[in-house]
């Protein structure tokens, strides 16, 4: 936070909407960077931001950015409040109503600069340009380069009161990001070396962070995690396991990455057979031994890493736990299809509807 006025005044800002949550804005943290952006300029805040934020709320958020017309906007916060930094943006210079931009409406304008400021490692959403809301019960993206942050300034110590829930949730979505990055097939070598140590230090690191949430270590390492794997999947792609984790999260009223990470194991096992080539490179992020091993050997062990990480954090690993009934299976396949598709687009492996129905009987039964 040393360098954040220096970086700010390089705007030269003449007033700035701040964007934040309900709880984040009662933290000292949240204080502290108020009192700092109102010595260079007015302020003005917005506080409503809920996680998995509906699309209801976009409405009084780009009144509230038109209202201000602020020469830059900081998003303070989870990565709910870095997304609606981003709407606020956009809304400032934009027309019509923010919801039809998420539903194809052309973006014709970029808005005021935005600065992304996260307090929780996770999502990536200080360094990508996308936005996520529900909307009637589905999630919906909007991704464009208008989007993009023009500054991250990404300090450790503000994670340092996230609760542990908050922490596995949000940390467990940095760690898939870079699985589901490595796998896609629009992975390079350049995001493979991002994916790779953010898969490293999310092993490293998320189990410490989320038993002693003061382990500035740990929470550095998560940090850096959460930054490297999205400047991976933005470039990548994401795979089959967010496009499940769309078809129950909002049913079962999970954060994003809970339900993501319920996926990700069973998704690594049936894609284990299509990239042999990089999964003992992604068994070696995890400090596993692969020698001898078959693919399908080495991807249920990176598999059962992932369930031992989602064990300690407390995440459930399987649908029944979720209180999700087997008839619920087959339309959420068919959701997954017809809405999601665009996740099968970049895996490896190409599902048919039976191996897709398999696959979700395979998450129902769990691992234990």
């Amino acid at each position: 936070m040393d360098r954040l006025l220096e970086e700010l005044k390089k705007f030269d800002p003449k007033s700035t909407l701040i964007i934040s949550g309900k709880n984040v804005c009662k933290t000292e943290g949240y204080s502290r960077v108020c009192k700092m952006i109102s010595s260079i300029c007015p302020t003005v805040e917005f506080n409503e931001v809920s996680p998995e934020p509906d699309s209801s709320i976009l409405s009084n958020l780009a009144k509230k950015a038109k209202e201000a017309n602020p020469s830059l906007i900081v998003g303070l916060g989870g990565g709910s409040s870095l997304d609606m930094a981003k709407v606020a943006s956009i809304s400032v210079a934009n027309e019509k109503d923010p919801p039809s931009y998420f539903k194809g409406e052309p973006l014709a304008k970029r808005g005021p600069p935005v600065v992304t400021i996260p307090t929780i490692s996770g999502t990536g959403s200080e360094v990508t340009p996308i936005s996520v809301v529900v909307d009637k019960g589905k999630k919906l993206a909007l991704s464009h380069p208008f989007l993009y942050p023009s500054l991250a300034i990404v300090d450790p110590l503000l994670s340092v009161t996230a609760p542990p829930h908050s922490t596995a949730s949000a940390g467990i979505d940095a760690l898939c990001h870079a699985v589901e990055s490595f796998m896609s097939l629009d992975s390079t070598p350049i995001t493979e070396s991002l994916a790779f140590e953010a898969m490293s230090l999310s092993d490293e690191y998320l189990e410490r962070a989320y038993s002693n949430g003061e382990d500035i270590e740990a929470r550095s390492g998560l940090s850096l995690a959460s930054l490297l794997a999205g400047m991976a999947f933005m470039n990548t792609g994401l795979c089959l396991a967010h496009g499940i984790a769309y078809t129950f999260a909002v049913k079962c009223n999970l954060p994003h990455g809970v339900s993501v990470a319920v996926a990700e194991p069973y998704v690594l096992e049936f894609n284990a057979p299509a990239i042999p080539d990089k999964l003992d490179v992604m068994a070696a992020a995890f400090g596993i031994d692969t020698e001898g091993a078959s693919p399908a050997e080495t991807g249920n062990a990176i598999a059962m890493r992932l369930t031992e990480i989602m064990d300690t954090l407390n995440l459930p690993l399987g649908f029944e736990e979720l209180g999700l009934d087997e008839k619920d299976l087959e339309p959420m396949v068919d959701d997954l299809i017809n809405n999601y598709s665009r996740f099968i687009l970049k895996n490896p492996r190409k599902p048919s509807r039976d191996d897709l129905i398999k696959l979700y009987q395979r998450m129902y039964e769990g691992y234990w």
